[in-house]
């Protein structure tokens, strides 16, 4: 009882102490603060006893008025009650700055600085330290990219240099002023070389910050297979991973100028063909898919599936009217495609290699929905079933499809998951 009686009593104090702050007896702010305690709480106006939130140490505030011991503060748009002894005001000869002011823009780095767009709520920070003060702005906010340091981008906002995630900002295009989710995106396919302009790179296993990832130097070139938002699908050494967009170029003589001891080569990026088609069809195949194509084992064990059941795993394999050809049994426009892209890229498209390199292709061009349904099973015997089912219904479409989708689907799973899972 004494314990609930002391924290009422603490309450009504903050609360009084707080009230004291009339509108007609505020003392002129409009001056900028940092929260110097471990945790600010912010009180309601109208009710001082209310907690409206919390703000953390470090945080920069708007004083917009004070008396006695409270002061009125703005953050992001809202006001609220606060302690004075809970501040520091950073333009005051009586208090200690708790944070330098924000830099200002050089002429050349305003002139210079790329336009981009936040495609996140994001905080921009004064300086390159989570630890410094920073302001809050939405999703979609103009803001110039002056360079990238690894994950961290340098921008100017209102002539003034600031620090957020490369990974927050996007080409105002692809991020569309911030109104467009990222599941809304548009996805646009590509297939030439880009080369990192950052010193550490994340390359990540799958469209998400939370996978795993290796880190790539400036100037290590990959192939840019297609990007979505700010997120961009690259194929490198046979895999195939996801970084951010705003940390590649497409301009290989310009990276190559400004590092020129990078080994930055143009190109497709193909695997070592000594021991990649080496062996039976079955073994080839499945060896492309997992150490080019970038699929894990349960994908790779549902295609395989299909190619067996569509040609026996035979390149030079004929439908009984010889109208379908190859391992996947093309057809009409899409063997036409197969013939041209393969005489195009310097393949024989009687050949398995051939064939296999235009799967890829014609997956990430012209079904990216399967590609990234693929990419994204679980590797296990049910993610084997799902990839056999998924391929078959909607990239080979047969007759029967359903049915036949079911029976693919069952081989990849009961067949070839115990073979190449072990």
């Amino acid at each position: 009882m004494k314990k609930r009686n002391a924290r009422s009593i603490a309450v009504v104090l903050v609360a009084l102490i707080l009230a004291t702050i009339l509108p007609a007896a505020l003392a002129s702010g409009g001056f900028p603060a940092v929260v110097t305690s471990s945790i600010m709480k912010v009180y309601q106006q109208k009710s001082p006893y209310k907690v409206l939130g919390t703000l953390a140490k470090g945080t920069m505030v708007t004083v917009e008025a004070y008396s006695g011991q409270a002061a009125l503060i703005r953050y992001n748009g809202r006001t609220g009650l606060v302690r004075i002894s809970d501040l520091s005001a950073t333009a005051s000869a009586v208090s200690v700055p708790a944070e330098a002011p924000a830099a200002t823009a050089t002429a050349a780095e305003q002139a210079s600085a790329r336009k981009m767009v936040t495609n996140r709520a994001t905080r921009i920070y004064q300086r390159a330290s989570k630890s410094a003060g920073y302001v809050t702005v939405k999703a979609g906010t103009e803001v110039g990219l002056v360079a990238v340091n690894g994950n961290v981008a340098k921008v100017v906002k209102g002539g003034a240099i600031g620090y957020t995630m490369a990974s927050h900002l996007s080409e105002p295009d692809a991020a569309k002023s911030g109104t467009e989710s990222a599941s809304q995106a548009k996805v646009e396919q590509y297939n030439r070389v880009a080369v990192a302009t950052t010193a550490k790179a994340r390359v990540y296993a799958k469209p998400s910050t939370s996978s795993s990832y290796v880190t790539v130097g400036k100037g290590t070139a990959m192939v840019l297979l297609a990007t979505k938002g700010n997120c961009a699908m690259v194929e490198r050494g046979g895999r195939v991973g996801y970084v951010a967009k705003s940390l590649l170029t497409t301009d290989v003589d310009a990276a190559k100028a400004s590092n020129p001891s990078s080994e930055v080569k143009t190109g497709e990026v193909k695997a070592d063909d000594g021991a990649l088609f080496s062996g039976s069809n079955e073994e080839v195949i499945f060896r492309f898919l997992t150490r080019v194509a970038g699929y894990n084992t349960a994908a790779a064990c549902g295609i395989l599936a299909n190619i067996k059941y569509e040609s026996g795993y035979k390149a030079t394999s004929r439908n009984s009217s010889g109208s379908s050809y190859g391992i996947a049994q093309w057809t009409g426009t899409r063997k036409t495609r197969l013939i041209n892209w393969c005489k195009d890229n310097g393949y024989d498209y009687t050949s398995l290699k051939g064939q296999l390199y235009f799967l890829q292709y014609e997956l990430k061009r012209y079904y990216p929905s399967v590609h990234n349904k693929l990419m994204s099973v679980s590797n296990t015997e049910q993610g084997a079933y799902d990839a056999g089912y998924d391929f078959c219904y909607r990239y080979e479409a047969p007759s029967s499809r359903a049915s036949r989708s079911v029976t693919r689907g069952s081989y990849a799973r009961t067949t070839l998951w115990k073979r190449y899972s072990t």
